[in-house]
């Protein structure tokens, strides 16, 4: 038998980092055989914590799944005190709140915690119901929890259980608390995904509900945005004085002139119209711009289709318009049209027309009415009408090009701003001409990371426009309306929403933009008002 050797230094050395390899491809091994198992439950546990404990981190993702803005609640239910049945319904014909909560959820806690401030608030607005429903799953939550911690603070409120959470599943809520702002219809018109801490919020919350989360960012605009001749100003700032040097732009009088129509306020649609004839005026049509007390030496044509199609339905609800409708179909005649064709502008510096036409230009609704009231408007109707149809850029990218060139005679491939991309949408929507696969992309495009700002004619965001944008989600909404799509609809206003400001105790209350009132600017507002109007 050959003797053994004791093992040298340098063997045993050796020997010892053989030793942990092997123990380390071992345990690697044995992990590698539990490491799917390990993951789903690690993924399992994650899963219900975001539906159990707030842990959402996309703000969209936290708003209510299954039930939208300016539509009518579910009809959902729960238990009173005594185990009674109660419906949602019982509770119509007085501004409702209702507050989904749960006694261990510490968000909840810090909002119950102020909850007598709050009532106080909303009792300046009437006789509202003030609705708790608990979250009653039988595990976190039991009945006698909840009541024991009511009890402990004090709070004196109608108290509802959701057993088994059937109407917090019915909803499709994801976060509590979770608070409903519902009118008197039961229609929700405000809601918040997070806790209420501040009495400014709450407020901000009922004046949405009660006057209307339209009439709310318009009442943000006069007061801010608007001189004293009714020109609405580009962008928001700090001060007044800030404010009104910047432009006044005639697609933001043109939209104010129909929201104002929508929302019956004739003394605000007379104030608009009277700053666009006594200060923009331009041979009868409007100047897109003014700056200072200079008007631009030309027109925007869509904004003189918006506006004469506003003067069109304020004469149909008010009369005393028609006059003006008259003076505007002839100065459309004469300097909207050249050769037969539509075109962008007219520029009274160089008496010249514009070579192009710009297809979110094509008003299809307005062109129709005014070809109606005069026959020389047939022929650039239905050929505005054919440029636009003929202008979708592909099937797998079904928006429409920017513009047509009369020169080239062709479609030119410049990247597509996303608003100006929805308005040719919007448009041929309202003409009952909007194809199926347009509508297929929005469904899928706000669906998966969003609409973004800018877009190549080969359908990809461009570099620096990857946001997201208050008008563009403004008008997906008034698109889905158009057509009667409320999936689209409801994931529309939800992404708008996530950018409104709602707190009183900011002077940029009911505007969209930053928190701390940067990047507010007119368009976005405006397109936002006829959203809510268009969707009521």
């Amino acid at each position: 038998m050959k003797p053994v050797h004791p093992l040298s230094k340098p063997e045993k050395i050796l020997f010892a980092i053989l030793c942990i390899l092997a123990v380390t491809v071992i345990s690697g091994s044995i992990l590698l055989l539990v490491y799917p198992t390990a993951k789903k439950q690690v993924l399992n546990q994650r899963e219900e914590e975001k539906t159990e404990d707030n842990f959402l981190d996309d703000t969209t993702s936290l708003l209510p799944e299954y039930c939208n803005l300016n539509e009518k609640i579910p009809d959902i239910s729960f238990q009173d005190e005594s185990g009674k049945k109660v419906s949602i319904r019982d509770f119509e014909g007085r501004t409702t709140i209702l507050t989904f909560w749960a006694s261990w959820c510490p968000d909840c806690q810090k909002e119950l915690s102020v909850m007598k401030e709050l009532l106080k608030t909303a009792e300046k607005y009437g006789d509202i119901n003030f609705l708790l429903i608990n979250r009653l799953d039988h595990k976190k939550e039991t009945k006698e929890r909840a009541s024991q911690y009511l009890t402990e603070q004090g709070i004196d409120l109608n108290t509802y259980y959701d057993d088994g959470l059937s109407a917090y599943k019915t909803l499709g809520l994801h976060n509590i608390p979770t608070s409903l702002f519902l009118d008197e219809q039961g229609i929700i018109r405000a809601w918040s995904p997070r806790q209420i801490i501040e009495t400014s919020v709450l407020e901000g919350y009922l004046k949405d509900t009660i006057e209307g989360s339209g009439k709310v960012t318009c009442d943000f605009i006069t007061g801010n945005m608007m001189d004293d001749k009714g020109g609405i100003h580009t962008s928001y700032e700090s001060s007044r004085e800030e404010t009104e040097r910047s432009d006044v732009l005639s697609e933001s009088q043109g939209g104010m002139l129909e929201f104002a129509v929508l929302n019956n306020n004739k003394q605000l649609f007379d104030k608009v119209f009277s700053f666009i004839t006594g200060k923009m005026n331009l041979y009868g049509l409007t100047a897109w711009k003014i700056s200072g007390d200079m008007p631009a030496d030309s027109n925007a044509l869509l904004d003189d289709f918006r506006i004469v199609s506003a003067l069109i339905a304020a004469n149909q609800v008010w009369g005393g318009y028609e006059e003006a409708i008259k003076d505007y179909t002839a100065a459309i005649v004469r300097y909207g049209v050249n050769n037969g064709q539509y075109v962008d502008f007219y520029d009274r510096k160089y008496r010249q027309y514009a070579t192009r036409f710009t297809l979110c230009y094509g008003d299809l609704k307005t062109m129709s009415e005014l070809a109606k009231r005069d026959e020389t408007l047939k022929e650039p109707y239905e050929k505005a009408r054919k440029l636009i149809e003929e202008g979708r850029i592909s099937d797998s990218f079904p928006l429409y090009y920017s513009w047509y060139n009369f020169k080239t005679r062709e479609y030119e491939r410049d990247d597509l701003n996303t608003a100006e991309a929805l308005v040719t949408l919007l448009h041929l929507a309202e003409a009952d001409m909007l194809p199926k696969e347009s509508i297929s992309w929005l469904k899928k495009e706000i669906s998966g990371e969003g609409i973004k700002a800018r877009y190549t004619v080969e359908g990809q965001p461009v570099n620096g426009y990857q946001y997201d944008s208050t008008a563009v989600y403004a008008l997906t909404a008034m698109i889905a309306r158009e057509i009667g799509d409320r999936d689209l609809q409801g994931k529309a206003l939800k992404k708008m929403e996530i950018m409104r400001i709602v707190n009183t105790s900011y002077a940029y209350h009911g505007a969209f933009g930053m928190t701390d009132g940067t990047g507010i600017i007119a368009f976005d507002q405006i397109m936002a008002m006829l959203a809510y109007e268009y969707t009521r």
